[in-house]
């Protein structure tokens, strides 16, 4: 069975150094790793791209598995997301009901095992040449492990999750991030004629057993006919093939051909690097206290928009 990295060893040490109860649980066919998430009405059980199932008709020993945990941490629903496409329908049946994406339901992967040659070609030439001149346009990568560095990364952030209109992820939950081995931070800078040095894009890569995960971006708007973010981009792939993985995760798109669509911009931005589309399941919640999860699915959209509103 492959597990999502958010069902790996390293995504749960980062979840306990964050002060969350971690359990792990194995059954024929399938496994996962819950994480305790607490509420105002009490706790529930979270699996992040889980449970991992060998096969689709793993699901319903796994259900009995995550059920019979919730009780025992009385726990008045559990949170899951499947790496496995399953209807509506079929989840009806654990006794599991859709809710509001906490994890994206689609995702764009890029294989490989290709020569080099063959993946410029699918990034396109336009790309390919930005990269591949990068230095004789005054543009260099590094990469950080220091979280004085982060400062950079969220002023971008900040600015893209402004004009694409989503929420960014608290500060401190990133900068900590950089302590595990699986994240990287990526910076692009510019050197102008005077040799002054701007830093005018960043990313975070998360690097799995099998694959690398390009997780958050941004770039300075300023400078966006450097394509410094397609730079870096390029950049993560190429280390993640000789590192030696299978895939990279490009994490996140969006099925919508709305332009007002938050997600469609960066979308068609990383579909233009080739690659294929893969879907999960989505994110379901399965009631085990069934009143509290009423008071608590009615009380969702008003603390959402509190935190919006709060945020600003």
């Amino acid at each position: 069975m492959k597990h999502h990295f958010l069902q790996s060893t390293d995504w749960e040490a980062f979840q306990k150094a964050e002060g969350f109860e971690i359990f792990r649980e194995k059954g024929k066919n399938f496994e996962y790793m819950a994480i305790l998430k607490p509420t105002s009405l009490g706790n529930y059980l979270f699996l992040p791209y889980g449970p991992t199932l060998k096969e689709k008709s793993a699901l319903k020993s796994a259900a009995k598995s995550i059920k019979s945990l919730a009780e025992s941490k009385k726990s008045f629903f559990a949170r899951i997301e499947p790496t496995i496409p399953f209807s509506k329908a079929e989840m009806r049946k654990i006794g599991a009901k859709k809710s509001a994406h906490f994890d994206p339901e689609h995702t764009w992967i890029m294989d490989l095992d290709q020569t080099e040659a063959e993946i410029f070609q699918s990034i396109g030439k336009n790309k390919s040449r930005a990269y591949k001149n990068r230095a004789q346009k005054g543009i260099s990568i590094r990469t950080s492990k220091n979280r004085a560095d982060m400062e950079i990364f969220f002023k971008f952030y900040a600015e893209v999750a402004e004009k694409d209109n989503f929420q960014t992820n608290e500060r401190k939950y990133l900068e900590n991030q950089l302590k595990f081995d699986f994240a990287t931070l990526y910076i692009a800078e510019y050197a102008d004629e005077k040799g002054k040095i701007t830093p005018i894009a960043a990313t975070i890569m998360y690097t799995g057993d099998e694959a690398c995960y390009y997780a958050y971006a941004g770039a300075d708007y300023e400078f966006r006919k450097k394509e410094a973010g397609a730079i870096l981009l390029i950049q993560m792939i190429f280390d993640a093939k000789a590192a030696g993985k299978k895939f990279f995760d490009f994490w996140g798109i969006t099925t919508s051909d709305n332009p007002k669509d938050p997600w469609y911009g960066f979308t068609k931005f990383k579909k233009s690097f080739g690659g294929s589309q893969i879907d999960y399941a989505g994110t379901y919640d399965i009631p085990i206290n069934r009143r509290k999860y009423l008071c608590y699915s009615l009380l969702r959209p008003i603390n959402k928009l509190k935190r919006k509103i709060f945020k600003k």
